[in-house]
């Protein structure tokens, strides 16, 4: 079985977190930006579990590194982490109409939203993503969530921040058959289920090669698509400058003849679908995937 695993790293403590919102609420997040560059060589210099956790990830990234570049690698990789989540803590706070969006694919997704079959959104641990779904809120049908709310990200979210938590429709993964028979339900009745993609959470997981090494992935995802004939799509974000980031939009099961194959070949291809564009997303934007725990040890999970 494998270890449990945090969606997030629980960097800082409620008093540090409360001063970072102050600072947005009355100056905006440029100053908190400012502020992050000398929070940050506390945790590279001084601590090892950050420097640790984020060399899982680096190592296989840039497995050519030396120990002083990878060390200064560190100071940028969790530098961003930090930028990100005063992004989300900006936008709950703010307003998303500070930020500059860039959505290219809104429309089509918007477009397969009215479909009747249902949507399964992929989404990952890259760039803004909590913030990036403030926007599937716009969307024909209402979009269900099958994510874990740990107990230490509570109020950090971008829904709780906004005051907008009640709108939001939890799955909880831990529930009864890890939420698949709640999110198989809501499928059809042709609305959306969100789901990450890259932390397999207690879930059964298939294994695919992921930067150089075989890694497990949770299977969730597209045994709701072949179970349902839901489409398949992936949301994927990274920050383009200060106060603006962008959304990319991939229709993974487009032009796929999965319903012609078995079972598990179909999962199988959805799986090795969405695991290329999410290298290729990783190699182009290398200091936006955030992922702190070891990904390519994870065991494989049967049941």
């Amino acid at each position: 079985m494998a270890e449990k695993i945090k969606n997030s790293p629980d960097y800082g403590n409620q008093l540090g977190h409360w001063f970072f919102y102050i600072l947005l609420r009355w100056l905006g997040p440029v100053p908190a930006y400012v502020l992050l560059a000398f929070v940050v060589p506390w945790y590279v210099f001084l601590l090892r579990k950050p420097r640790r956790e984020a060399s899982f990830y680096l190592k296989r990234r840039f497995p050519q590194d030396g120990a002083f570049k990878r060390f200064l690698r560190t100071y940028l990789y969790i530098y961003r982490f930090g930028q990100t989540l005063i992004d989300q803590a900006a936008i709950g706070i703010l307003g998303r109409e500070k930020f500059t969006i860039e959505f290219p694919g809104w429309k089509e997704l918007y477009e397969l939203s009215q479909k009747p079959g249902g949507m399964v959104l992929l989404t990952s641990h890259v760039g803004n993503w909590k913030t990036a779904m403030s926007v599937v809120d716009d969307l024909a049908v209402p979009v269900n969530f099958l994510i874990h709310l740990e107990k230490h990200m509570e109020g950090r979210h971008f829904f709780d921040l906004s005051g907008e938590r009640d709108k939001i429709k939890v799955i909880d993964p831990t529930g009864f058959m890890g939420g698949l028979v709640e999110a198989t339900g809501v499928l059809e009745k042709g609305e959306c289920v969100s789901i990450m993609g890259d932390r397999p959470f207690g879930a059964r997981t298939i294994p695919c090669d992921f930067l150089g090494k075989p890694a497990q992935f949770t299977v969730t995802p597209y045994h709701l698509v072949v179970s349902t004939g839901a489409d398949l799509v992936l949301l994927l974000t990274v920050r383009t400058g200060k106060l603006a980031f962008r959304i990319d939009f991939f229709y993974l099961s487009k032009d796929m003849e999965w319903d012609k194959l078995p079972k598990k070949e179909a999962m199988q291809a959805m799986l090795q679908s969405y695991v290329g564009v999410l290298e290729e997303y990783t190699k182009a934007h290398p200091y936006m995937w955030f992922n702190f725990f070891d990904f390519w040890a994870t065991e494989e999970i049967n049941a």
